[in-house]
């Protein structure tokens, strides 16, 4: 576009753009946004104060100059600080021409500010951001991986039926109130400490999923005799996409080439070692001693608890499992506690906080609706 000289440095984006991309919402899907156990969750207070961008009011019939939303300056300061070897390749936030067609946030609102940020998913945790995002105050809607989170829908997950399917990049765009965006409250984002490395079944995993846990599933696959091996980078591609297919066909699961708790715990079955038989030689009988008093009885042991796979119950206060597990990785340390698969009550403290912020009844317990929107099959 031709850029206006009042514009400092403008960071333009050329992504295509559909018009007035917040009402392209479909039909509800599953989507895992991975734990939220990092220390530095959760947005910050506004700090308060004149805003630097703010300034003295323009004289009249004069247009202040066009910049980039300050609550969204302050996101991408915090991503930059968190990752500042990312790649910043589709990066941008004010509109190229052909945006300049479009009811779009990258254009200049009443009063010159854009209030859409662009921002690469390369190098950085999207999926962190997008958690983030959408508990913000200021946050209006997010785009990324052909789903959108709206605050119209309470931010629940819904297809993004436009043509850009956000792949590349994740789209934030803010409300266009000057108190919102104007703010200059955290994003959470800036932790300071690295973000504690994802096991495998803390999520579910796709094509396109980077990190420590596509590590260990791409390791685990070489182990159970991928051929040819995969690559152990952590880059969930086409390659470990069709070996987890092939796997799930193999032990007749559903071949979809999404990890999640059926197909984690099939790998863990398949590669745990069997144990050796007993030998079937038969020893001589030992003679019987004579006893002096009754033996004592050994103590009782409580029964073994039953492996329970995500979805097979209603959790609640007292419960314990793989699944009460699963819950407190899916949720989060700083919410739940250590994942200890007993349901106590800061587990259910960290239930009823994931409830409110999905738009569910806060009653403490996991039932149907709470698993489905946790990404997980119901099967009772």
């Amino acid at each position: 576009m031709d850029v206006a000289p009042d514009i400092d440095d403008p960071d333009v984006t050329h992504h295509d753009e559909d018009d007035d991309p917040g009402s392209l919402i479909g039909d509800e899907v599953e989507y895992d946004l991975g734990p939220d156990d990092d220390p530095g969750a959760g947005p910050g207070e506004d700090p308060g104060g004149e805003d630097p961008d703010d300034g003295e009011e323009p004289p009249p019939g004069m247009r202040p100059p066009v910049r980039l939303a300050p609550v969204l300056a302050c996101l991408r300061n915090e991503i930059n600080a968190r990752w500042p070897n990312r790649d910043r390749a589709s990066d941008g936030w004010i509109g190229d021409t052909a945006h300049q067609a479009t009811k779009s946030d990258h254009n200049p609102d009443h009063d010159n500010s854009v209030n859409a940020l662009d921002v690469d998913r390369d190098g950085i945790d999207p999926q962190l951001v997008v958690r983030r995002a959408i508990v913000h105050p200021s946050t209006q809607y997010v785009i990324f991986d052909r789903t959108i989170w709206s605050r119209t829908r309470g931010f629940t997950p819904s297809r993004y039926t436009g043509s850009n399917p956000h792949t590349k990049h994740l789209h934030v765009s803010v409300s266009h109130s000057p108190e919102l965006e104007n703010s200059r409250r955290a994003w959470g984002i800036d932790a300071g400490v690295p973000t504690k490395p994802l096991k495998l079944g803390d999520r579910v995993l796709r094509t396109g999923c980077t990190g420590a846990d596509v590590r260990e599933l791409q390791a685990l696959a070489n182990t159970l005799g991928a051929k040819p091996p995969l690559t152990v980078d952590g880059d969930f591609g086409s390659r470990t996409e069709a070996w987890v297919s092939g796997f799930q066909k193999a032990k007749k699961l559903t071949v979809d080439g999404l990890v999640g708790p059926k197909t984690v715990a099939a790998l863990r079955t398949a590669s745990t070692p069997t144990p050796a038989k007993p030998s079937t030689t038969a020893k001589p009988p030992t003679p019987a001693k004579p006893q002096t008093k009754p033996p004592a009885k050994p103590p009782t042991k409580p029964p073994a608890q039953p492996r329970r796979e995500p979805g097979s119950r209603t959790l609640r206060r007292s419960a314990t499992g793989d699944d009460v597990g699963f819950v407190q990785r899916f949720i989060g340390e700083r919410r739940c506690g250590t994942a200890d698969g007993e349901f106590g009550s800061r587990t259910e403290a960290g239930v009823r906080w994931y409830q409110k912020m999905q738009g569910l009844t806060a009653d403490g317990a996991v039932g149907p609706r709470t698993w489905r929107k946790m990404g997980v099959q119901v099967r009772y």
